[in-house]
């Protein structure tokens, strides 16, 4: 990526925004034009992704003018919404903007070796409040998990996205919560449980002391289950306390307090 960067940057042009979202871009274009910043789009085919990319490009020379814009011009008519780490997530957020016919574009943050950092998305001021409070509610979607940890949310989301689902990861106060459009919280329910990994948290030589664990976790919400590794010969063994891979750390923070 950062080759390409240099490339096209030799023969005059830097990118400076790209989205899989043509509208988004077309928008983000036009505000530069409008501000006699000569830009163009160009559209990527890959046929890896379902969807075109669709990239921004300027002239060497305006980059300067362009950062000086969007730290100041650019916010005086427009407003961030949410800030986003994932291109799908943020597709799945501006599709609902773009259903209540709400304009939006995205400007892409990158570290210095290219990688995403993250993606913010902006509507009109006078639309922010209506903007925020439909991603933040979003009617029509259930929440069907809670996670302490956004890596773990993200895990589950692929794994949904490849079942053909589509999962918003929302953040909250205490963690994040994956949530899913209402005809499919039974479908992708079933999906996350079939599908996700568990983990040994502990082994107990009594059933008594394993069961009490057990109902210390799902007192806080956390679901295990105990197998019995018996040994083949002596029919001894330990008993297995198993939680899911994503609550391994909670799960052991509670356990050790309790």
């Amino acid at each position: 990526a950062k080759a390409r960067e240099l490339i096209d940057e030799f023969r005059g042009l830097s990118k400076i925004n790209s989205f899989v979202g043509e509208k988004q871009m077309e928008l983000f274009r036009k505000l530069l034009l409008d501000n006699n910043m000569h830009a163009i789009i160009k559209k990527k085919e890959d046929s890896n992704f379902v969807l075109d990319n669709y990239e921004v490009y300027v002239n060497n020379s305006d980059v300067e003018e362009l950062v000086a814009f969007m730290q100041n011009k650019m916010l005086e008519d427009w407003g961030k919404v949410k800030v986003l780490y994932r291109v799908r997530q943020t597709k799945y957020n501006t599709d609902i903007l773009d259903e209540n016919n709400i304009e939006n574009f995205i400007v892409k943050r990158k570290d210095s070796a290219y990688h995403l950092e993250s993606v913010e998305l902006f509507v009109k001021k006078n639309s922010v409040e209506k903007a925020t409070s439909l991603l933040s509610e979003l009617n029509g979607w259930i929440s069907i998990r809670k996670y302490d940890n956004r890596h773990w949310a993200d895990n589950d989301e692929d794994i949904l996205n490849e079942n053909d689902i589509k999962g918003i990861v929302s953040q909250l106060s205490d963690g994040f919560e994956m949530l899913v459009e209402a005809n499919k919280e039974e479908q992708a329910i079933d999906i996350i449980n079939t599908q996700k990994d568990w983990t040994i948290l502990k082994n107990y030589q009594s059933i008594g002391n394993a069961n009490v664990a057990k109902r210390v976790l799902a007192k806080n919400g956390i679901h295990s289950v105990i197998v019995n590794e018996k040994d083949s010969v002596f029919l001894i063994g330990e008993l297995e306390l198993h939680v899911e891979i994503d609550k391994k750390q909670k799960a052991e923070t509670i356990l050790k307090d309790f």
